[in-house]
């Protein structure tokens, strides 16, 4: 799928379940937009290679053990980063709560871009091989605007109880 796409589809999931841990509509909506950025950013720019002159998905960040680590990291390193600088941000309870949100909401949305990235034609890596669900082109624009579309569906839903009150 188009980065755009992963992007929006990752914002709304994230949104959707940081709503589901009560986390907040700030801190959710901050953790969204930041997982879904950089997360996406990083597994695509480190994931990619030219091989016999045509671009191609590597396993370092398009398996599960390394999307996952890839999101992880991206949700953990900036929430202790914070922590540490100003203790005062989080009780002595909530701070390792907030970790382990963040680490696991990071790691959900490496597993986001993998699941976008399955049933395209370059596929995802599964045990040291290349698996793809399907063969659709990774800038078809129906399924491009389905998934979109779906992320935003999720980020209205997220949305809908902080607006109603």
């Amino acid at each position: 799928m188009m980065r755009m796409t992963h992007v929006i589809f990752t914002m709304g999931l994230i949104a959707l379940i940081a709503a589901w841990l009560n986390l907040g509509i700030v801190i959710g909506l901050l953790a969204a937009v930041w997982l879904a950025a950089i997360v996406n950013y990083i597994i695509d720019a480190a994931g990619h290679e030219v091989r016999n002159g045509r671009m191609r998905r590597t396993a370092g960040t398009h398996s599960i053990t390394g999307a996952t680590a890839v999101g992880a990291a991206v949700g953990l390193l900036p929430t202790l980063v914070i922590l540490l600088a100003a203790p005062g941000v989080a009780g002595a309870y909530y701070g390792p709560l907030l970790l382990l949100e963040m680490g696991v909401l990071g790691a959900l949305s490496g597993l986001s871009h993998l699941l976008l990235d399955a049933p395209t034609e370059g596929g995802i890596y599964y045990r040291g091989h290349r698996w793809a669900l399907a063969h659709w082109h990774y800038d078809n624009a129906a399924t491009n605007g389905l998934f979109a579309l779906l992320g935003l569906v999720m980020l209205g839903a997220a949305l809908a109880p902080s607006v109603m009150i």
